[in-house]
């Protein structure tokens, strides 16, 4: 837990004080609600993906000004590949579409398909040892 305040404090510091020494701060969360309030307090600009959490939700309402609250109502339908660009980052708030990437360069994260797996139509493979082993950084 001490480790974690440390951690916590070094963001901290470098989004309070890093612009003075030519230093930017990227944050990407799918739960910004567990991030520092400090860190999000020093944001100018924020990309918004679909967010359907209500904690994080009510975060995001407080961190935009009160005349673009509206925009904010419909991130839970966002579809993917789309977010709200807002801040000092565009003069208007901006509905961006994201580019695909080439197949090989996509991560490895697809939502499952739970119904083909569950109705076996498609077969799971999977090598639990492997996954478990990943996990617990176990070279085999």
């Amino acid at each position: 837990m001490k480790n974690l305040m440390i951690e916590c404090q070094v963001f901290e510091k470098i989004a309070r004080e890093g612009r003075k020494f030519g230093l930017g701060l990227v944050l990407s969360s799918q739960r910004p609600s567990e991030l520092s309030p400090t860190v999000l307090s020093q944001c100018n600009s924020f990309l918004l993906h679909s967010i359907s959490n209500d904690r994080d939700q009510e975060l995001v309402h407080k961190l935009v000004p009160d005349n673009l609250r509206g925009l904010l109502r419909d991130l839970p339908s966002l579809p993917s590949q789309n977010a709200i660009l807002l801040g000092w980052a565009s003069e208007l708030p901006v509905l961006v579409q994201i580019n695909s990437l080439p197949e090989e360069q996509r991560p490895k994260s697809d939502d499952p398909d739970f119904w083909d797996v569950w109705s076996g139509k498609v077969e799971r493979k999977v090598t639990w040892k492997e996954i478990t082993d990943d996990w617990q950084n176990i070279n085999f």
